[in-house]
C-alpha cells in the first residue's frame, strides 16, 4: 500500500482544482458530459481508473475493464493490479463537500426552527445522478411498455390473421428487437454505473464525514468504536444499496400509470380489476416494510452489543486466557447471538412473505382481471389475454423489486439517522487561553467537571440524549448543580482498612468507624434525591505558574486523572472556567501506540529530527529497547503494542511527548509503569533536566518524587484538598502529612528516597514484559502477517461445510424440492392460461372439420370460438385461481424453509468461528490485528445473516424458473433447442472463466475493509493523544488513504459484476432474437396462444435473466464471506484441549502449591532462539518468591510457561506431582490465580466482573471486597454488586480497577498466585494494602511475584533473577545482598540500599 504525504495530498488537490477550473468555467458537468462521446483516446496516467476517460462505448459495456477480467482468469490478480481512485471520487473530496453541505443544512434548520437532517445533505450530494438515473429508468420503462402493447399484441394478430407479408413481419421483428430488448440494455447498464459510482462517492463521503467527526468528540472508547466500525461496514452497505435501488421507487408509480391508461382504454373497465390487487398490495407492503425497518433498527442495537463486546474481548484475550473464562464470554456473546437471532428471524419471516407475493402478484392480478371478463361474459382473445399477461408480468418484475427498495431505503434512513445521531453529539472545545500577565500556565477558577457518555443508540430521530455517568469513581456522589451546594466531608482515607493503625493517632477508630458510618448515610440519601449529573470534579481551584513542575497525588478514585482530562478539554464544565496558555503535550496513564513502526509512534507525524529524536530516546531510556528490537526503531509494532513491554509503551508516550516540544506537559503517571531505578534516572534526565523550564504537571504515587517538585496538589474526592510546597504541606499536617505519615512517618521517607541516577541503564527497566522474540517478531522487524486471499472459485469444502451447517443434505434436497414445486406450479399456471385459451368454446374439433369439409377459411379465433362459452368454463377458472393459492403456500413455506436454516448456519458458523479465536494460541493474535478478526464477525457475518438468505433463495428460484421457462418454449418450438444450446455453452464459458474476475475482486474488496475498521479502532482508543497533539489532519489524512484503498477495490468489484452481466445481456438479446423469429417467420406452425405464451414467456426470461445474472454473480462473490467465515471457524490453529478428562488431577488439585521446573526451555516460534535456557528451580509450597531481571530476561515468559499459554520446547512443570502438560488448559489455568500488570474490566455488573460462572455466593464475594478495601465502593453503588461496569471499566480509576483483580484473586483462594507487576498503576498507600492482604489471605499459597517496586519483595522467601533468559541467582533475599556481585544487590543498591538493614527497613 502506498504511504500517504498529506502535503503532497494537498499540493495534488491544488492543481486538480486549477485545471478543473477551466472546465467548470464552461459548464459545471463538462467532464461528465465528455463520456458520452463514442470514443476517446486512451488516458496517459495508466494508474488511474479509466472510468474518468472512458467513451460511451466503453463506459456502457465496461470495456476498459476486460484486460483486468482476463488477467483475474489466466494469473490471479492482486492489490497491486488495481487502479488508483480518482480525485473526483476521493474520500477527500467528497467528504468535504458533503460536510460543505452538512454545515449548511446546519444553518438552514437553524434559521428554520428544526433540527437539522442528513438526508437532506445526502439528497443534495447525490440529487443531480439520481434524477438522471431517473430519466435513464424512465426509458427504460417506456420501451418495456411499448414491447407487450405494440409489438407482442400486433405480432400476435400478425400470427392470428390469414395473411402473410414478410417485409411487415420483419419490421416487426426489427423494432421489437431495436426499442424493446437493446435500448434498455444500455440505459440500464448506464444506470447502474451511475449508481455504482454514486453510491461509492456517498459512502467514501459519509465515512470521512464521519470519522472527522469522532476525532472531535469529548469521548472515545469501545463502546463508540464498535457503533462506528459498524457505521463503515453494515450501515455503508445500506447506504450503496439505497443509491442503486433507490431509482425504481418513482418506477413502480410510473408503470402503473402507464400501464393502468393503456388496459382501461383498450380492454375496457374490467381491466381495472388486476390494478387493483396492485394497490391493494401496495399498502400491505409498505406495513411489511415498516415493521422490518423496525426489526432492522432493534437487529442494528444486538449487533453492535456483538461486536463492542467482541472488540472488549480481543483487547482483553490475555486476560481472558489467564483466568479461564472463555466459556464464560462465550456464553454471554452466545445470548446477545440469541437476542440477534430472534429478529433476524421476524425479519426473514416477513422477507419471506414478501419474497413470495411480490413475483406472484402479476399472476394473481392475471387471474383477476381474466375471472371478471369470463364471469361477465365478456370474450377474451388470444392476443388480449397474452398482452395483459404481459403487462402484469412487467408490472411483477417491476413491483418484486418494490419490497427490496423499501427495505434498502427504510434501512438507509435507519443508518443515516444513527450517523445524524452522532454528528450531532457536542464537540471537544480546547480550553481556551487566559491572561498571561501574572505567568500563569493552567488557571482554573471554582469549576466542576462531569463526563459525557454518548450512546448513539439511544437518539431517535435525531433527538440528542445526553447520560453523563462518572468516569473516575469518586465518592463525591452525583450533584444536582441546580440545587443549593452541599459541602461533603472527606472520608475515603478512613475507610481503608489498612491506614486504620496509621492514622489513630488523628482520627480514634471508633471516630472513624462513626464518621464512616454517618457519611455512608448521608451519601445514600443524597444520591437518592439528587441524580441528575454525576460530577468527577468538585469546585477546582487551580493555579499553575510557568515553568513549574508541579506534582499531582492522592489515593485511587481521588480524580487526578480526570484533572489532567479536565485541562486537556475532554469533560464538559458545569461551572466555572479554565484557561491554558500554550501547547499542551500528554501523555495517558494508559498508554496508546498504534499499529505502525516504532519511530511512527514516537514522531506522531511530526517530522524527523535526529538530534532531537536521538535526544529524546536518551532522557526517555529507550535505546537498549531500540538496540534489541530486530529492526531499531523501525520495527513494525503491532496493535496495541501487544509486542512491548508495559513500560516500553509508556516510555514511548513519553518520548513522544518530549520530541514534540510543547510548553506544557501533562504526566499521568508515566512512572508507574518502569522499575524505581529507571524512573530515577528519567525524572531526573528527562522530567527536571530536559523539561526544565517546561509547565509539567506530574501525577505520581512516589513519594521520593513528589519531594522533588517545585508545588504538590493533593485530590481527594475529586477536589484539590490542597496545595503547596512539600514542606509547607507536612507543616499543615492535612490530607499529605497523613499520606507521607501513614507510609512510616515523615522522619522516615528519606530514607526511602533512591539514590539519585542521571545515567539511564542499559536494559533500562526490570520488571517489563519481554518483546522482540518473546512475541515472535521476525529478523526484519515485521510484526503482522498478511492477511490470507484464497484464488479461484470457492472450494466445494466450503460448499459441503456451508450445507453441513445449515442442516445437511437432507433438509438441502427437501428445499431444493420446495422450490422446484414453486417454479412448476408457476409454469403450470401459465401453460394452463394457454391450455384455457385453446381450448375455447370446445367445439375446435368440429370446426376444424368443416374447414376441410366444406373449404371454408376461418381465423385462429373463429375456429376456437370464446372460452365464455366452453361447458366446462367453472373447470377452468378453479385451477387457474386454485393453482394461485397453492403456488403462495408453498412459496412461503419454501422461503422460510431457507432463510431459517441458514440464519441456523449462520449461527452455527457464527459459535464455531467465536469458539476457533477462543481456541486459537496467543501468538495468532499478536500476528492478527483485532479489526481483520471484527471485519468476519461484522461484515462478513452481516452477510450471512442478512444477503445470502435473499441471494440463495432467488438465485436457486430464478435459475430453476428460466430452465423450466427455456424448456417450456422448446415444447412449443422444436428448433428453439439449437440456438438455446449454443448460447447454453457460451454462458458456461463465461460463467466458468470470465467470472473468476468477480470473484477475486470481491475477496480484495474484503480484505481492504480490515484497514479502516483497525484505524477506526485504533483511533478511537488515542482520541485524547491524537487532538492533544494536533495530529486530527494526519489520522484523517491516514483514514483517507485506507477509504480510498477501499473504495477503489469495491468500486472495481461493483463494475465487475456489470461487466459479467452486459456480456449476458448480449446472450438473451440474442435469444430473444431467435424466439421472435421463429415465432414471426414460422406463421401458423402454432397457435397464437401458444406461440403469445413463447414471446411472452421468453421475453420476461429476457428481461429478468441480465437481473439474475447479476445476482447470481454477486451471491457467488458474497459467498467468499462464508469462505472466510469458514476458514477462521475451522482453519485455526488451536491450543491443547481446555478438559483432558483422561487425565484429570485430584479434586483438591493442587493441594500445597509446589512447583518444580525441570530444564524448562521456551521457544515462540520454531524459527526462532530461545528465550527461557534449561531453568530449573523448586518453589516450596507456602513459599514467596520474586521474579526479577532485566527487559528480555525471560520473566513474562516464566508466568507464560506456568499458564501454558505458549507450550514448552523441552522440559516439565511439575505442580504437587502433577506434569501441567498432562492436564487440560482451564484445569491448569482455572487452578491458578492471576493479578495481571494491565487490570482490565469488562462491560457488565461488578458481580460479572468477579464471578462470571457464579461459582461462589454473594456473602463470599463481599467478604472477598471487604478484604480487598473495596467493600464500601461498592456498597455505595446504587445497585451494589448488579451496578453496572462500563466498557473496559472505564467507570472506575486504574487503581481501583486493580482492586478488582485482586478481589478475583482473593475468590479463587488458589494454592499458586501469580502477580505481573499487579501494583504498577496503584499509590504506595494502596500497594502496601495490597501487599499486607496477599501477605494474609495468602499466608499459604505459593506467590510468585514478578517485581516492579523492589521493596515489595525484600520480605519473600527466595528471590529469582534471571538474566537472557537463564537463571542466575535464586536465593533469600538476605542472602543475595550478602553475596558479592549479585545482581540483585546490584538492583537494590540502585534504590540506595546497600545493606540488609537498610533493605528491611523499606517495609
Amino acid at each position: 500500500m502506498r504511504s500517504y504525504d498529506v502535503p503532497q495530498i494537498a499540493n495534488k488537490d491544488k492543481s486538480f482544482e486549477q485545471n478543473e477550473k477551466k472546465s467548470e468555467n464552461c459548464c459545471k458537468y463538462a467532464q461528465a458530459l465528455k463520456q458520452w462521446l463514442p470514443f476517446r483516446p486512451s488516458p496517459k496516467n495508466k494508474e488511474v481508473l479509466p472510468t474518468r476517460y472512458a467513451g460511451l462505448f466503453s463506459t456502457v459495456s465496461v470495456n476498459w475493464m476486460t484486460s483486468l477480467m482476463w488477467k483475474a482468469y489466466k494469473k490471479k490478480i492482486s492489490e497491486d493490479d488495481l487502479w488508483e481512485l480518482p480525485r473526483e471520487e476521493s474520500a477527500k473530496t467528497n467528504g468535504d463537500r458533503l460536510g460543505r453541505l452538512w454545515e449548511e443544512e446546519i444553518a438552514r434548520a437553524k434559521k428554520a426552527g428544526r433540527p437539522p437532517r442528513l438526508w437532506r445533505a445526502v439528497w443534495r450530494f447525490s440529487r443531480t445522478r439520481i434524477l438522471v438515473a431517473q430519466l435513464m429508468a424512465m426509458i427504460i420503462d417506456v420501451t418495456f411498455f411499448i414491447g407487450p402493447i405494440v409489438y407482442l399484441q400486433r405480432i400476435l394478430e400478425y400470427i392470428n390473421s390469414a395473411e402473410i407479408d414478410h417485409l411487415y413481419a420483419t419490421n416487426l421483428f426489427l423494432g421489437k428487437l431495436l426499442i424493446t430488448s437493446l435500448l434498455p440494455i444500455i440505459f440500464f447498464n448506464a444506470l447502474y454505473i451511475l449508481g455504482v459510482h454514486n453510491g461509492s462517492r456517498l459512502a467514501g463521503a459519509l465515512q470521512a464525514l464521519v470519522y472527522k467527526k469522532t476525532l472531535t468528540l469529548k469521548t472515545g472508547g469501545e463502546n463508540l468504536a464498535a457503533q462506528v466500525i459498524n457505521f463503515s461496514t453494515n450501515d455503508m452497505e445500506r447506504i450503496f444499496e439505497a443509491c442503486l435501488s433507490c431509482v425504481f421507487l418513482i418506477e413502480v408509480p410510473f408503470i402503473f400509470v402507464m400501464n393502468f391508461c393503456y388496459c382501461v382504454a383498450a380492454f375496457g373497465p374490467w381491466a381495472a380489476v388486476g390494478f387493483g390487487v396492485y394497490l391493494a398490495f401496495y399498502p400491505m407492503m409498505a406495513l411489511i416494510a415498516r415493521v422490518q425497518s423496525n426489526i432492522r433498527e432493534e437487529t442494528i442495537r444486538e449487533t453492535d452489543r456483538r461486536v463492542g463486546l467482541m472488540s472488549e474481548i480481543l483487547n482483553s484475550i490475555r486476560l481472558i486466557k489467564m483466568y479461564a473464562w472463555e466459556e464464560a464470554f462465550a456464553k454471554k456473546i452466545a445470548d446477545i447471538r440469541k437476542c440477534e437471532m430472534k429478529k433476524h428471524r421476524v425479519g426473514a419471516l416477513l422477507s419471506s412473505i414478501t419474497n413470495t407475493l411480490t413475483p406472484s402478484i402479476g399472476i394473481l392480478a392475471t387471474i383477476a382481471t381474466l375471472l371478471s371478463f369470463t364471469l361477465t361474459g365478456q370474450a377474451v382473445t388470444s392476443s388480449e389475454a397474452f398482452t395483459i399477461f404481459s403487462l402484469f408480468n412487467l408490472m411483477g418484475f417491476t413491483v418484486s423489486l418494490l419490497p427490496y427498495v423499501i427495505r434498502c431505503l427504510a434501512e438507509a434512513a435507519i443508518s443515516l439517522s444513527r450517523m445524524e445521531s452522532l454528528l450531532n453529539l457536542p464537540e471537544h472545545k480546547r480550553t481556551s487561553a487566559g491572561k498571561d500577565s501574572a505567568g500563569t500556565a493552567i488557571e482554573i477558577k471554582d469549576a466542576i467537571f462531569a463526563w459525557d457518555e454518548f450512546n448513539i443508540d439511544d437518539e431517535k430521530e435525531g433527538n440528542k440524549k445526553l447520560k453523563h455517568v462518572r468516569k473516575r469513581t469518586t465518592s463525591t456522589g452525583e450533584i444536582d448543580l441546580n440545587e443549593k451546594e452541599v459541602e461533603l466531608p472527606s472520608f475515603s482515607k478512613a475507610f481503608r482498612k489498612g491506614q486504620r493503625e496509621s492514622f489513630s493517632g488523628s482520627i480514634p477508630g471508633s471516630i472513624a468507624g462513626s464518621i464512616a458510618s454517618s457519611i455512608g448515610t448521608t451519601i445514600t440519601e443524597y444520591r437518592r434525591k439528587h441524580t441528575k449529573s454525576s460530577v468527577s470534579l468538585y469546585r477546582i481551584n487551580l493555579a499553575i505558574p510557568h515553568g513549574k513542575l508541579v506534582g499531582v497525588c492522592g489515593s485511587i478514585g481521588s480524580g487526578k486523572s480526570s484533572l489532567i482530562s479536565a485541562i486537556c478539554g475532554d469533560m464538559r464544565i458545569n461551572r466555572g472556567n479554565i484557561f491554558v496558555n500554550g501547547k499542551i503535550a500528554l501523555v495517558t496513564q494508559q498508554a496508546w501506540i498504534y499499529s505502525g513502526t516504532l519511530r511512527d509512534n514516537l514522531l506522531l507525524g511530526a517530522p524527523y529530527d535526529e538530534a532531537k529524536y536521538k535526544e529524546a530516546v536518551r532522557v526517555c531510556c529507550l535505546q537498549s529497547d531500540l538496540d534489541m528490537l530486530p529492526a531499531g526503531d523501525l520495527t513494525e509494532i503491532g496493535d496495541r503494542g501487544i509486542n512491548l513491554s508495559g513500560g516500553q509503551k509508556q516510555r514511548v508516550n513519553l518520548a513522544r511527548a518530549v520530541y514534540s516540544d510543547r510548553d506544557i506537559y501533562l504526566l499521568d503517571d508515566p512512572l508507574s509503569a518502569v522499575d524505581t531505578k529507571v524512573a530515577s534516572a528519567i525524572f531526573n534526565n528527562c522530567i527536571k533536566g530536559h523539561l526544565r523550564g517546561k509547565t509539567v504537571l506530574l501525577v505520581t504515587h512516589a513519594l521520593h518524587l513528589l519531594e522533588q517538585c517545585d508545588e504538590i496538589v493533593v485530590m481527594d474526592e475529586g477536589r484539590v484538598s490542597e496545595q503547596g510546597t512539600h514542606g509547607q504541606l507536612l507543616a499543615r499536617r492535612g490530607d499529605y502529612f497523613l499520606m507521607v505519615g501513614g507510609l512510616g512517618g515523615e522522619g522516615n521517607s528519606s530514607s526511602k528516597t533512591p539514590k539519585e541516577s542521571s545515567k539511564p541503564e542499559e536494559g533500562a527497566a526490570e520488571g517489563q514484559r519481554e518483546s522482540s522474540e518473546e512475541e515472535g517478531l521476525g529478523l526484519d522487524g515485521k510484526l503482522t502477517t498478511e492477511e490470507t486471499k484464497e484464488s479461484g472459485g470457492v472450494s466445494a469444502l466450503v460448499y459441503k461445510t456451508f450445507v453441513r451447517v445449515c442442516g445437511g443434505w437432507c433438509l438441502a434436497i427437501s428445499l431444493f424440492a420446495a422450490v422446484i414445486v414453486f417454479v412448476l406450479l408457476r409454469l403450470q399456471n401459465m401453460i394452463w392460461l394457454q391450455i384455457w385459451l385453446d381450448e375455447g368454446d370446445g367445439l375446435r374439433e368440429e370446426r376444424l372439420f368443416n374447414v376441410t369439409e366444406y373449404n371454408l377459411t376461418l381465423s385462429e379465433e373463429e375456429v376456437k370460438g370464446s372460452v365464455i362459452n366452453n361447458p366446462l368454463l367453472w373447470m377452468y377458472q378453479t385451477v387457474y385461481a386454485a393453482s394461485f393459492v397453492a403456488l403462495v403456500v408453498v412459496g412461503i413455506a419454501k422461503g422460510i424453509g431457507i432463510t431459517f436454516s441458514v440464519l441456523k448456519g449462520a449461527t452455527n458458523l457464527h459459535n464455531a468461528m467465536f469458539k476457533s479465536i477462543l481456541r486459537s494460541p496467543l501468538t495468532f493474535f499478536d500476528v492478527t490485528p483485532s479489526g481483520r478478526i471484527l471485519n468476519r464477525f461484522s461484515r462478513d457475518l452481516d452477510e450471512l445473516d442478512i444477503r445470502i438468505p435473499f441471494f440463495l433463495e432467488f438465485v436457486m428460484q430464478g435459475v430453476l424458473s428460466i430452465l423450466g421457462q427455456a424448456i417450456l418454449v422448446c415444447t412449443i418450438y422444436a428448433w428453439f433447442t439449437i440456438p438455446l444450446a449454443f448460447v447454453a455453452v457460451l454462458f458456461i464459458i463465461i460463467d466458468i472463466f470470465l467470472n473468476a474476475g468477480v470473484r477475486e475482486l470481491k475477496r480484495i474488496d474484503n480484505m481492504r475493509k480490515s484497514p479502516v475498521i483497525q484505524h477506526i479502532g485504533s483511533s478511537l482508543a488515542g482520541l485524547s493523544v491524537i487532538r492533544t497533539f494536533d495530529q486530527q489532519e494526519l489520522f484523517t489524512g491516514r483514514m483517507y488513504q485506507y477509504l480510498d484503498s477501499h473504495t477503489v477495490a469495491q468500486l472495481i468489484f461493483r463494475l465487475s459484476s456489470r461487466w459479467y452481466v452486459f456480456r449476458t445481456d448480449m446472450l438473451s438479446f440474442f435469444i430473444n432474437a431467435c424466439v421472435t423469429a421463429m415465432s414471426v417467420y414460422t406463421k401458423g406452425l402454432v397457435s397464437t396462444a401458444a406461440a403469445g405464451l413463447a414471446l411472452s414467456t421468453m421475453s420476461a426470461v429476457c428481461d429478468f435473466f441480465p437481473f439474475l445474472m447479476k445476482m447470481k454473480s454477486e451471491f457467488q462473490s458474497r459467498f467468499t464471506a462464508v469462505e472466510r467465515l469458514v476458514e477462521y471457524s475451522y482453519g485455526l490453529k488451536s491450543e491443547a484441549s481446555w478438559e483432558n478428562l483422561g487425565k484429570e488431577p485430584p479434586r483438591d488439585w493442587p493441594e500445597f502449591g509446589k512447583v518444580e521446573l525441570n530444564k524448562v526451555c521456551l521457544r515462540y516460534r520454531p524459527d526462532l532462539p530461545l528465550v527461557l535456557h534449561s531453568i530449573e528451580a523448586v518453589f516450596e509450597p507456602g513459599q514467596k518468591i520474586g521474579v526479577v531481571g532485566r527487559t528480555g530476561a525471560g520473566k513474562s515468559s516464566l508466568i507464560s510457561t506456568l499458564l501454558r499459554l505458549v507450550e514448552l520446547e523441552s522440559g516439565s512443570i511439575i505442580i504437587d506431582g502433577v506434569d501441567v502438560l498432562t492436564l487440560g488448559l482451564h484445569t491448569l489455568r482455572s487452578a491458578i490465580s492471576v493479578i495481571p500488570q494491565d487490570p482490565v474490566l469488562f462491560q457488565g455488573s461488578i458481580r460479572y466482573n468477579l464471578d462470571p460462572f457464579e461459582e461462589h455466593s454473594d456473602a463470599a464475594v463481599w467478604e472477598a471486597l471487604e478484604q480487598s478495601n473495596l467493600k464500601r465502593v461498592v456498597m455505595q453503588q446504587e445497585m451494589g454488586l448488579q451496578s453496572a461496569v462500563a466498557t473496559a471499566g472505564e467507570n472506575f480509576s486504574v487503581g481501583e480497577r486493580q482492586l478488582i483483580c485482586l478481589t478475583r484473586a482473593l475468590l479463587r483462594r488458589s494454592k499458586i498466585l501469580l502477580l505481573d507487576e499487579a501494583t504498577a498503576s496503584v499509590d504506595l498507600e494502596t500497594d502496601q494494602m495490597i501487599q499486607l492482604t496477599i501477605r494474609k489471605a495468602f499466608v499459604d499459597s505459593t506467590v510468585i511475584t514478578i517485581a516492579h517496586r523492589l521493596n515489595t519483595i525484600t520480605t519473600y522467601d527466595k528471590i529469582m533473577v534471571l538474566q537472557e533468559g537463564r537463571l542466575v541467582e535464586f536465593d533469600s533475599p538476605d542472602n543475595l545482598m550478602r553475596k558479592g556481585g549479585s545482581l540483585f544487590a546490584e538492583m537494590m543498591s540502585a534504590m540506595g540500599v546497600y545493606t540488609v538493614e537498610q533493605m528491611r527497613s523499606l517495609t
